[in-house]
């Protein structure tokens, strides 16, 4: 049986058709039809049932019936116009209307216009002679403005002399059997015009090329091509009559979409990058519910505490995923656990205890003495250790994010910065220039290059990082509206707090204590310890001279570090500059104070004096004749008396 492609058809008609894409039986298709819900109609006539409105179809079916359709009008004759219509409203009802584009939805707009125009002037004269007033009207350019616009951008070219009365009667044909919206805009939206889209499954050379472009060392598609082309020769013995040329190669490449074309020349997150994603909501957590946390470098240079040398430093942050609020930060040397410790230990000691901590599968974030059943700091607290795939940042684009915001306005705040941005020709100049110094002052040099002298005061030191990073992320807490909540984290994570404040668990100094803190080793001098350029002094460090101790500090208050034996002993709670007096009494020095500034005061008045005698006018006198006249003494040896207007020479020169 061979059945006439229809607007709509019975399940045994698409039986008969034998499609790849649907079952081949009667009852199949009817089991796939109820599966599927396509839209479907009694069936009007002999023998009942329903059938099938082609456009419910499953795209695969309605591709293979229209090349069904197609091999068979070339096999048969010309049609009737009987035919041709029924042809005609089968591609119609076929035809994908959500791919038109939004000039192809304007054509038809404008033609549906001139439809209701055309209609409005045959209620009056008649549809042939409104036919031949419009059409004569478009040609003589007398119609309305309005008109000829819409008119303008119907007939779908850049120009022409108005339009046929043919077209003017199809359009109002066509018009007279559309039943809804959907096969208006599939009737009257025109057929895209240039080069045919060609299909890629007939391409029998893609798969062929694409083994050539889907490398992992990055290779064009000119040198992919050429590569194609040599082994198309040698498979073919030389016969490249068939042999697609590049400009067919580009726009076949050109239909494929981008991921798909990226495959087999990425592999792992770089692909992953391309390709669509599955966005978490945080917004049914609770503040405290989950944590995410990752350790950045800085794209900076800063002095080692130590040594003195410049070293990028390693700064990890945690972040409270429901109010995106930094809730702990610890700045070290290089990621390790004791880092990730010391932000923990920061943000439970200031917020509370997580249910969940997450983070990547870094050295430092997995390490066993954070995670191990005995020792692990997180299982001892009951918080929840979850890491994210391999090779997988996306799981964690929050804190990625982060780190390129915050991480890089930190490391932007100093000259030896060195990430997106930066002039290479000055971050060259800067980093040499600072390499150079501490090398120079390393090996106790006396003389600079000038090179070394420019570079003075450019490398930061430890507890300014500290500072920037303190003030940065201040900024981002509590002055930085978040895009995603629409105000500050700290606002947000204040609101819900107020909500859920029993919920929250917090640990006591004891218990925060026994948490990590950045460790380092240092001989005892006298009782004294130095760190970072700090002092640190403990009575009880005097019967330890001379040995090596242990460090824990906190970075966040730094007025004390907790000092263990390298048994891990505790030793003492040392203070920042504990035995430190002045050099003199404090009344002493007050007093020398006191007379320092009035001596000041004096010889400022002094000054003062003098400035002003200099500004008074010369005063005009006779010339002396004797030596007595010029000493001013009398006749009979005796000082003459003082001439009043005088006096304050005697008064200047005091």
């Amino acid at each position: 049986m061979t059945a006439k492609p229809e607007k709509w058809i019975s399940a045994q008609e698409l039986a008969t058709y034998r499609l790849q894409s649907l079952p081949q039986t009667k009852a199949g298709v009817i089991h796939r039809a109820k599966k599927s819900g396509w839209t479907s109609r009694k069936r009007v006539g002999r023998g009942g049932g329903v059938e099938y409105a082609l456009t419910s179809l499953p795209a695969e079916a309605q591709a293979e019936i229209r090349d069904h359709h197609a091999v068979k009008l070339l096999s048969q004759p010309v049609k009737s116009l009987e035919e041709r219509a029924i042809d005609r409203e089968v591609s119609l009802a076929m035809r994908d209307v959500t791919r038109l584009n939004d000039k192809q939805r304007q054509v038809c707009d404008a033609r549906l216009a001139v439809v209701v125009h055309l209609r409005r002037i045959a209620a009056e004269v008649g549809v042939n002679q409104a036919v031949a007033l419009v059409s004569a009207q478009s040609r003589a350019g007398t119609l309305a403005p309005e008109i000829a616009q819409w008119l303008e951008k119907a007939v779908a070219r850049k120009a022409g002399a108005g339009v046929g009365e043919r077209t003017l009667k199809q359009w109002l044909a066509d018009a007279n059997r559309c039943d809804n919206p959907t096969e208006r805009l599939a009737t009257f939206a025109p057929h895209k015009t240039g080069r045919p889209v060609v299909r890629l499954e007939g391409l029998r050379w893609l798969p062929e090329f694409l083994r050539h472009y889907r490398l992992k060392n990055g290779v064009g598609v000119n040198e992919a091509y050429r590569s194609f082309a040599a082994a198309w020769a040698v498979a073919h013995e030389g016969d490249v009559s068939e042999l697609p040329n590049i400009y067919k190669v580009r726009r076949a490449l050109a239909q494929i979409p981008n991921v798909e074309l990226l495959r087999g020349r990425l592999t792992g997150a770089a692909l992953r990058a391309h390709q669509t994603y599955v966005k978490r909501d945080w917004s049914q957590a609770h503040i405290n519910d989950v944590w995410m946390g990752d350790g950045h470098s800085l794209k900076m240079k800063v002095q080692h505490p130590d040594h003195g040398q410049p070293f990028t430093p390693e700064l990890t942050m945690i972040m409270d995923t429901r109010s995106r609020m930094i809730v702990g930060w610890s700045l070290a040397y290089s990621e390790s656990c004791i880092a990730v410790g010391d932000a923990l230990r920061h943000a439970i000691g200031q917020h509370g205890v997580p249910a969940i901590y997450y983070s990547d599968n870094g050295s430092g974030q997995t390490n066993k003495v954070l995670d191990t059943d005995v020792f692990g700091v997180l299982p001892r607290l009951g918080i929840e250790h979850q890491t994210g795939l391999p090779g997988n940042p996306q799981g964690r684009g929050m804190i990625e994010r982060l780190n390129q915001t915050v991480g890089h306005l930190i490391a932007r705040q100093f000259e030896t910065y060195y990430g997106g941005g930066a002039d290479p020709e000055t971050v060259r100049e800067n980093l040499t220039g600072v390499a150079s110094l501490a090398k120079a002052i390393a090996e106790k040099k006396t003389e600079l290059t000038p090179k070394q002298a420019r570079a003075k005061g450019k490398l930061p030191r430890w507890d300014d990082l500290l500072k920037v990073i303190e003030a940065v992320i201040h900024h981002y807490n509590h002055e930085r509206e978040h895009s995603e909540i629409q105000c500050t984290p700290a606002a947000l994570y204040a609101a819900l707090l107020a909500e859920s404040a029993d919920e929250i668990v917090r640990l006591s100094e004891v218990e925060l204590r026994d948490m990590f803190r950045p460790q380092f080793t240092r001989v005892v001098e006298r009782g004294w310890l130095k760190l970072h350029n700090k002092d640190y002094w403990h009575r009880e460090l005097e019967k330890h001279d001379g040995e090596t101790v242990v460090m824990a500090v906190d970075q966040h208050d730094p007025t004390t570090v907790i000092v263990k034996s390298l048994d891990g002993d505790w030793i003492c709670d040392a203070k920042l500059d504990g035995n430190k007096r002045p050099g003199f009494a404090e009344s002493l020095v007050e007093s020398a104070r006191r007379k320092r500034a009035e001596a000041a005061i004096k010889r400022a008045k002094h000054k003062a004096e003098q400035a002003a005698a200099e500004l008074r006018p010369a005063i005009e006198g006779t010339p002396a004749e004797t030596l007595s006249d010029l000493l001013g003494t009398g006749t009979d040896g005796k000082a003459a008396t003082a001439e009043p207007e005088y006096q304050f020479l005697r008064t200047a020169m005091k």
